[in-house]
């Protein structure tokens, strides 16, 4: 089962644009911006705000001539703990015609001044998209997937040792016990469940998407989207 990666791609090289990231640090919720408190395992509480994030640049380009703003954003100077995503109106409602995996949205805005002039301040709604890790184990076949040392710096893997566990504890524990660097699938197979989710963070890949969710963001033309297929093959247990 091909599945594919969704990040954004932060240039467009038709119109030879680059595009701009959001800085969070004005948002009125700046409490969860702690580091020291993890989002990855849980949700922000519903009424949690974005409002008033801000497009920015990296570098010298100056921030004050932004007159863009996309369907899907990176984080700048300060990153929500968490699989947190700036997302357009237009492109939650897409996903919201899909089944995403322990997924919430939060709504905000995006506002800028145009040209530096501070009577010129436009504000668009804007909302993020949370999506938690780790709950793919809840979907993983563990009898029949098959694992390894994968390092992530060197995007290599560290041998051709695999093993096999019964569970996600068990993975963790020989992890552990073996020193590796991280897990990884050598052989991914999933749950019956698996082939109805759209959306899903996957160990290591960040957002996994189905082919159908691709085509309908492809054929919406969205923009700052990059999708690259995922390096690995998935199989459901039912057909193996």
């Amino acid at each position: 089962m091909r599945m594919y990666v969704l990040s954004t791609s932060g240039f467009d090289k038709i119109q030879n644009t680059i595009y701009p990231d959001l800085n969070p640090d004005k948002i009125p919720d700046r409490y969860f911006l702690n580091e020291n408190i993890s989002y990855f395992d849980h949700f922000l509480p519903a009424s949690t705000s974005f409002a008033n994030m801000i497009p920015m640049y990296i570098g010298d380009r100056p921030s004050e001539r932004i007159h863009i703003i996309c369907d899907l954003h990176s984080w700048i100077r300060r990153n929500p703990p968490g699989l947190m995503y700036p997302v357009s109106v237009r492109f939650k409602e897409l996903l919201e015609g899909f089944t995403l995996f322990y997924s919430r949205f939060y709504s905000g805005s995006v506002i800028w001044y145009e040209d530096g002039n501070p009577y010129t301040e436009k504000e668009y709604p804007y909302f993020v998209w949370h999506l938690l890790t780790d709950k793919d184990v809840e979907l993983i076949d563990f009898s029949s997937s098959t694992f390894g040392n994968y390092e992530f710096i060197t995007s290599s893997w560290e041998s051709n040792e695999q093993i096999q566990v019964d569970g996600y504890k068990e993975l963790l524990e020989k992890k552990e016990a073996l020193d590796w660097s991280d897990w990884g699938f050598r052989r991914a197979v999933m749950k019956p469940e698996f082939r109805e989710i759209d959306a899903i963070s996957i160990h290591r890949y960040g957002i996994v998407i189905s082919e159908r969710l691709k085509e309908a963001i492809e054929s919406a033309q969205l923009t700052n989207v990059s999708i690259t297929p995922c390096p690995i093959e998935f199989e459901i247990s039912d057909q193996i």
